[in-house]
């Protein structure tokens, strides 16, 4: 016969300090006692149905200044290496369960992840980084008029047959990054019926999950729209394309510190706030990035779980 347990979760919604803004987030706290299957992780992201639930482990050691929390982040479909709304909001609910501790360290299956309490409110993350800029890559449906009937040639930075920049922030984690000229162009650019996916062979080594991340860079070139879709669905905040975005920004104005303001979810109703620093070597490489962000609490309660 099963036994069930009862696991404490919050939903927050993260890049925004509005409630119904930003981006969902889902947060299980699983006790370090606990083991939780592949299948049961699935099972509960599936449940929550948003874009990542993820699952932070070990929390009740948390009061030793030495420890890390493992966390776990999962998809409806799959397990992710790294995605930023779900650091950056483990992140501030950590902060906010603890707020005896300025920093602490989450260990996802990307590398190990620095966090800061912001000095205001929010947190500050080092992304875990294998930067790497791809040969730019030719959807060849991606903007034809029957798929984005709205938009013109004019509105394409790279044309209607140009090719469009690929960079990766971790290897399994890509975006065809798609520059347009204006951010009514932006307004007017329809979802696919299905994702748009990189080819494996076109990412060799870093193939694994991609997407397309659209963008527009605003007069003061520090400003940056975007939205980010996943066939029909779009998503309203994405640290991890957000991150990769900036990273490809900060390697084209060279060698030195970057800042960027990510604004996502506009055109949805869930504007969201992401803050994004690069550093650029002397050898015109990604060094470093920085992912910021604030969030907000939704909901708490518990989920039963069989245990077999």
């Amino acid at each position: 016969m099963s036994t069930s347990v009862q696991i404490h979760f919050h939903t927050i919604d993260v890049f925004t300090r509005r409630r119904f803004r930003g981006n969902p987030l889902a947060i299980i706290l699983v006790d370090r006692s606990l083991t939780l299957s592949q299948e049961q992780k699935q099972l509960v992201a599936r449940e929550f149905n948003l874009s990542e639930t993820v699952f932070i482990h070990g929390v009740e050691s948390s009061e030793d200044p030495e420890s890390s929390f493992t966390i776990d982040i999962f998809t409806t479909a799959e397990e992710l290496p790294f995605a930023g709304h779900p650091t950056v909001g483990a992140g501030w609910l950590l902060s906010q369960l603890f707020p005896g501790r300025e920093a602490f360290t989450l260990s996802t299956k990307a590398g190990k992840i620095p966090v800061a309490k912001l000095p205001t409110t929010g947190v500050r993350l080092q992304v875990p980084i294998d930067f790497k800029e791809h040969t730019p890559y030719h959807f060849p449906q991606l903007k034809t008029k029957g798929r984005q009937p709205h938009l013109e040639a004019a509105d394409y930075v790279t044309g209607i047959d140009g090719a469009d920049p690929v960079a990766s922030i971790v290897k399994g984690m890509s975006f065809m990054l798609l520059q347009l000229t204006s951010e009514d162009s932006l307004a007017k650019f329809q979802a696919f019926s299905s994702p748009v996916r990189i080819p494996n062979e076109h990412l060799g080594a870093w193939s694994g999950f991609s997407s397309l991340y659209i963008f527009v860079v605003l007069a003061d070139g520090v400003t940056v729209r975007t939205r980010m879709f996943e066939g029909t669905f779009e998503d309203p905040a994405t640290g991890s394309a957000a991150s990769t975005l900036c990273g490809w920004l900060g390697k084209q104005k060279g060698p030195g510190s970057w800042e960027f303001n990510v604004i996502q979810g506009v055109e949805m109703g869930r504007e969201s706030r992401i803050g994004v620093s690069v550093a650029v070597g002397i050898n015109g490489e990604v060094e470093r990035i920085d992912l910021a962000g604030d969030a907000v609490k939704v909901m708490e309660g518990t989920i039963d779980i069989e245990l077999s």
